[in-house]
Order: C-alpha cells, then structure tokens, then sequence
C-alpha cells in the first residue's frame, strides 16, 4: 500500500437525526417529522463526524426564558471543547438572510457534554469594541418567532467508532 495514496476513502452517507432542543420554559408541539429539529444530518466517518442542524420554531408554543441549547449526534472525544458556527434567521419574511435578519452565532459545548449552548456574537462594551458572546435566548438579541430558523454545522472528533 502507497502511503502517499491509500486509496479511496470510504464514503459515509448522511443519516437523518432529531436532535433534542432545549431551553428553559420552553415547549412545542412538535414531535416527529414536525419536531422543531427533524431536519438534521449527520455523516460519520470512523471517529470523524460532520453535523448540519436545522432547528425550525414554528411548532413552539412557549420559547420560554433560558439559554437555547441543541446536542450533537455522539459526545465529542473525551476532555474536548468545540466551537461551531451557525445563525439564525429570525424574521424570514423580510425575505434574504444576507441583508440585515440574521444573527451569527458561536456554538459551544462544556467537556464531557454533547449538548451545544447557543451564543451570539456581539460587540462589547470596552473601546476598541471586541466581539464577544451572549447566551441565546428567545428574546436576545431579537425575539424570535414561530417563523425563525436556527442553522448549525460543523466537524468534530468523536471516542466512539
């Protein structure tokens, strides 16, 4: 075997999943294929995993009061932490997200954990005004809506084969 081309990789087909979506207070009649996250995938290749969450808020019935949090398809490799970009498309009947209603969001977990907390990107008070994290609630910074989307993806490394 040439070690400089080991041949081909073999390809992992993306797999449906529902990931658990959470927050304080929250609640929605969702469940299904109307769960608010029924549209996610994940492909996993040996430790390797690729993730694309879509979280659809229109079955929510109360958004509730604490921080939004999703978890990942496996517990990242022991003793990790990860950050995973994502937004939210609060108000999509302005139409393109590309113009002013979306939020950018910095997604995080704790190590040990699988469950992402939703934060995002602000500037701070401080001059010069670095960028920072806020916990993403259903009010902060926009209040989301029924018709809002949350949209994350990412890479990471998992103990489990």
């Amino acid at each position: 075997m040439n070690t400089l081309n080991p041949g081909p990789i073999p390809f992992a087909p993306p797999v449906h999943w529902i990931p658990t979506f959470q927050a304080t207070g929250l609640t929605f009649t969702g469940t299904n294929s109307t769960y608010p996250t029924h549209d996610s995938i994940y492909s996993k290749s040996g430790y390797n995993v690729s993730f694309w969450i879509q979280i659809d808020l229109s079955t929510v019935t109360n958004f509730g009061t604490g921080q939004l949090k999703v978890d990942l398809p496996f517990p990242p490799h022991a003793g990790t932490m990860n950050h995973f970009p994502g937004w939210v498309w609060y108000d999509p009947s302005q139409g393109n997200p590309d113009l002013a209603n979306h939020i950018i969001l910095n997604c995080d977990h704790l190590p040990g954990s699988q469950t992402l907390d939703l934060h995002w990107l602000g500037g701070d008070t401080p001059t010069p005004k670095p960028v920072r994290e806020f916990m993403l609630t259903s009010t902060s910074p926009y209040t989301l809506t029924t018709a809002s989307k949350i949209y994350i993806n990412g890479t990471y490394f998992t103990d489990i084969l």
